[in-house]
Formats: structure tokens, C-alpha cells, sequence
């Protein structure tokens, strides 16, 4: 399965890098994603940076960087992962883990898209307006 992400033009507007990534966009924040897994991440001149749950603060000041940005694409994969792109040129991979969750997307509205153990979607829809 393939899905386009609901994040599409929305602003980055804080980076928290420790045990995990968590990216908030959106003023206030309307969606956070959270990355749990390997990291791979290009600036916008091309350079590549990599990390493993371990060692986010390897790459902190460039993953903090995004802070401004807007994202153009996003899309997920169950075989290939989550892939960002940003305003800036910049760059986000973060593969499927066979053992673990690798990433999380999370809407104020409800939203929710989760990437399982093995890469498959748990996928919560927005809460309806009443």
C-alpha cells in the first residue's frame, strides 16, 4: 500500500531530537510525526546524514534545520518507508523496521498513521464535525 500523507504544505515549526525525532508542523501545531526508527537525511545541498534510534544527536543540528520549512512531498510506502521532501531541498527517509515501529503521523482532528512491525499501516481516519 501507498499513501500521500495529509502534511502537504504544512510548516515545520519545531524539531525535538532525543530517544526519538518528534516534528511538529503547522501554527498552532496541527500534526506531529514521530520517527522511531533509522533516519536518513539530505540537506538541501545534497549532503547525506544518517542515524539510528541510538544516535539521533549525531544528526540534531541538521534535522533541526527543518524549522521553517514547508513540506511538498509526502509519501508512504509498506515496502519503502516514509519520504518527505521540504521547501528547502532538504530530505527525509525513515525505512520500514521488521521489529519494530518506525514512524507515526498524528492530526489534532483524529488523524492517525502508524507503520507497524514489517511496515504494514494502521490507519485512523479524522473525527467527523458534529
Amino acid at each position: 500500500m501507498e499513501l500521500r500523507l495529509d502534511i502537504v504544505g504544512q510548516r515545520v515549526s519545531e524539531v525535538i531530537v532525543g530517544f526519538t525525532v518528534t516534528v511538529r508542523m503547522g501554527s498552532p501545531t496541527a500534526f506531529e510525526l514521530q520517527i522511531e526508527g533509522e533516519v536518513d537525511f539530505r540537506t538541501s545541498g545534497g549532503d547525506l546524514s544518517q542515524a539510528g534510534s541510538n544516535d539521533y544527536g549525531d544528526i540534531g543540528s541538521e534535522l533541526e534545520s527543518l524549522v521553517g520549512s514547508t513540506v511538498t512531498r509526502a509519501d508512504a510506502s509498506e515496502v519503502d518507508g516514509l519520504s518527505l521532501q521540504f521547501d528547502s531541498g532538504a530530505q527525509i527517509h525513515v525505512p520500514i523496521h521488521e521489529m519494530y515501529e518506525a514512524w507515526g503521523l498524528v492530526g489534532l482532528d483524529g488523524y492517525r498513521v502508524i507503520c507497524l512491525p514489517g511496515g504494514e499501516f494502521a490507519i485512523w481516519s479524522a473525527r467527523k464535525e458534529k
